[in-house]
């Protein structure tokens, strides 16, 4: 019976060797949500608060950030945590840098597809070329890279059919040159027609002649 006693004691101490101790790990909530800011704006950070194991180390979340205040654009705030074993926790924030009037903006756009479903929320970007004319970033108002495959531009397909065009004194908005070279540039046939800046409210409406379809896009720039 001593012995047997024996045997199940150290069998039961070499269950134990190796096991470390629990890992705790830090959990990072934001404070508000997506920012929009107009150009030249200085851009003020709401923050986050950083718990790990009931202990508050906000003061312990390295954040770093791209925004620059004087181009219109999507830019991102990134918020990050180390705990003892070197093991990480983040987030991250998105912030638009608008224009406060002008063509060259970002717009949530809306467009109706040629079977008449009405599709909105993608975000778009037009620049100034500098040369009296436009690139607006995709002329199917985000038929395929917002709504059919979104996310995919990060795997490297190109689903933003990008058109240059300028704007004459009533508004009227006129293509220059041809859509860009996308991903299904061989297949598919497009150009702009019917297309419109309200410079009063900033709104952008064209038609997009696809393959023969129409697809009707609304563009309303993003304001505070």
């Amino acid at each position: 019976m001593g012995l047997f006693f024996v045997a199940g004691m150290v069998s039961c101490e070499k269950t134990t060797e190796g096991l470390t101790a629990i890992t705790y790990y830090p959990v990072i909530e934001l404070n508000g949500g997506t920012e929009v800011i107009y150009l030249g704006e200085t851009y003020v950070d709401p923050g986050c608060t950083a718990v790990m194991n009931g202990v508050d180390i906000t003061d312990k979340v390295v954040v770093s950030d791209n925004i620059d205040n004087n181009s219109v654009g999507i830019y991102t705030v990134n918020y990050s945590a180390v705990n003892e074993q070197g093991f990480s926790a983040s987030a991250s924030r998105t912030v638009y840098v608008v224009a406060e009037s002008g063509i060259a903006n970002l717009y949530v756009g809306r467009m109706t597809t040629p079977k008449g479903q009405v599709l909105s929320g993608g975000t778009h970007l037009i620049t100034d070329n500098g040369d009296g004319t436009y690139t607006l970033d995709d002329v199917m108002g985000g038929y395929y890279c917002w709504y059919t495959y979104p996310g995919y531009d990060a795997m490297g397909y190109d689903f933003f059919a990008e058109v240059d065009f300028s704007v004459d004194s009533d508004g009227v908005m006129t293509q220059v040159g041809d859509v860009g070279n996308w991903y299904f540039a061989s297949q598919v046939e497009l150009f702009i027609i019917d297309g419109q800046y309200d410079a009063g409210t900033g709104v952008v409406t064209f038609n997009t002649s696809y393959n023969g379809a129409t697809i009707n896009v609304v563009l309303t720039p993003l304001t505070k």
